[in-house]
């Protein structure tokens, strides 16, 4: 059971990240579903009653062949027979072929002696004739000798009950507003299960607890990335970067759980590793920067051991980008602390544990990692082993700040 659980919250978290798709396909349907109704056009139904002569009370031979005595099912049968329907065809303006009022036509026992016949027509006027046509000949067909189609003739026993004289439905905005709400529902379903087929052999990682059991580090923290595409944002982010206040917790806490935000004149050194390609992650080590700057712990950046920072900065971060199959640290500078940045969703766990193997081929310990662009739907922390979530009754999850267990 729990399994299913798990695997119903991954569709919905799939459906949810990916709602424009479910969002344009349900477009789609609602437009095709309009079309359909544009080119079938809205039905008017119109109804007629028959009702059959009661049994003869002193003639015992009418009696057993009265209608009124036979089965009901029967003469439901005979009202829906081709010879009545195709009679009936023939006696409406214009004529219809036998198939078309075959499909227009329901024929219904209201109590055992009472017959309704039900019509459709494109419009009013067209279903109450069709309805009181198939009643007419019906009455013929079972009163009299005649043969059908052919004059009605004169009728006995049976009798109309009531004369279709009104229509009711037809309304093209209740019909447009049904066939698109169905296309809508079916268009809705199609992406729906278009998504949940994409993402099915996707094994990228996205939630932050599948992040951290995928190597067995704790994540950090998690922060929106900035979105720097050429030279001049790069500098903009180093000199006038301003996080949110939530952000710039998260920064603090991280610099604090490395023991990174201490003023005792001695320098920190911080490498902070990204994969190839993850533009959302690269920006995190300029923002840790420019967060230190602003709480007054002068912070250098050196990136790939290329640039040498100036003066004698009080942190000094070395941003460290590997390729993401085969990830090679090379000669890149041992630090006091390394960290991983990545964004959600764009590495699985094997490339993960692979960039893990790198950093421990060189003596490198790395103490966590921090997670750019979060999933929306991701309400876990990444800082509970998945042994302690396992013996818990209850999981700590992202609300709002730090989710913490109540006992």
């Amino acid at each position: 059971m729990s399994a299913q659980q798990l695997d119903v919250r991954k569709s919905w978290r799939a459906i949810r990240r990916h709602r424009w798709i479910v969002a344009a396909a349900a477009a789609v349907g609602l437009l095709g579903g309009i079309a359909y109704g544009l080119a079938v056009p809205a039905m008017h139904t119109a109804t007629s009653l028959v009702v059959l002569p009661p049994p003869a009370a002193n003639d015992p031979a009418k009696t057993a062949t009265a209608p009124g005595v036979q089965s009901i099912d029967t003469q439901v049968y005979i009202a829906g027979s081709e010879p009545v329907l195709k009679s009936a065809g023939q006696n409406v303006t214009p004529a219809l072929p036998t198939e078309k009022v075959r499909d227009r036509v329901k024929v219904t026992a209201v109590t055992t002696d009472v017959i309704q016949i039900d019509a459709q027509g494109t419009t009013a006027q067209q279903s109450m004739q069709l309805a009181n046509a198939v009643a007419e000949v019906y009455l013929v067909f079972v009163t009299t000798d005649q043969k059908l189609p052919g004059d009605l003739g004169k009728k006995t026993g049976a009798r109309i009950l009531e004369q279709a004289t009104t229509a009711r439905g037809g309304n093209m905005l209740v019909h447009l507003g049904i066939f698109g709400l169905l296309g809508a529902l079916a268009g809705a379903v199609a992406g729906s299960i278009g998504v949940l087929v994409r993402v099915r052999g996707d094994r990228r990682l996205r939630l932050r607890d599948e992040i951290a059991d995928s190597v067995g580090l704790p994540v950090l923290a998690s922060v929106s990335s900035y979105r720097a595409t050429d030279r001049s944002d790069w500098a903009y982010l180093l000199e006038h970067y301003q996080p949110t206040a939530v952000e710039a917790w998260s920064l603090r806490k991280t610099l604090h759980h490395l023991a990174l935000d201490v003023r005792d004149g001695t320098p920190g050194t911080l490498t902070v590793l990204s994969l190839a390609g993850d533009d959302k992650a690269l920006p995190l080590g300029p923002q840790l920067a420019a967060l230190a700057n602003s709480i007054g712990i002068s912070a250098a950046i050196v990136i790939d051991g290329h640039q040498e920072p100036a003066g004698d900065p009080a942190l000094t971060i070395h941003l460290v980008v590997v390729d993401r199959e085969t990830p090679h640290l090379g000669d890149a500078e041992h630090t006091a602390s390394t960290i991983v940045a990545l964004s959600a969703g764009f590495v699985t766990a094997e490339q993960l544990a692979r960039l893990a193997v790198a950093a421990a081929a060189q003596d490198r310990t790395i103490d966590g990692i921090v997670v750019t662009d979060p999933d929306p739907t991701d309400r876990t922390t990444g800082r509970v082993s998945a042994a302690t979530r396992r013996a818990g009754s209850r999981l700590p999850t992202l609300l709002s700040g730090t989710a913490r267990r109540i006992r």
